[in-house]
């Protein structure tokens, strides 16, 4: 067995109650930027999905095609943010 497919069965393993997330924050005080917030890896060749995304602790596992669409849907809105941003003044990202 791969070492994805052992981490996969070892999540699915556990069967923790609790409320789901649904939202998250930023964290009023930075966490080791930027790896305390966010990260991206490869999942391995035998799982589904191929990218695994973290945002502040919670893992999100993606095909490649979804990974992709939200790639665009986010440089679309940092751009958007951007313009605001620059045109109220602020420093852009």
């Amino acid at each position: 067995m791969g070492k994805a497919s052992r981490l996969k069965a070892e999540r699915q393993q556990v069967k923790v109650i609790r409320e789901p997330i649904t939202e998250t924050h930023e964290p009023e005080e930075p966490r080791n930027w930027p790896d305390g917030h966010v990260g991206v890896a490869l999942t391995g060749d035998d799982q589904g999905e191929c990218i695994e995304v973290t945002i502040h602790g919670v893992r999100h596992y993606l095909h490649s095609t979804t990974a992709q669409e939200l790639s665009k849907m986010l440089s679309s809105r940092i751009d958007e943010w951007n313009g605001i941003a620059v045109a109220g003044g602020a420093p852009g990202v």
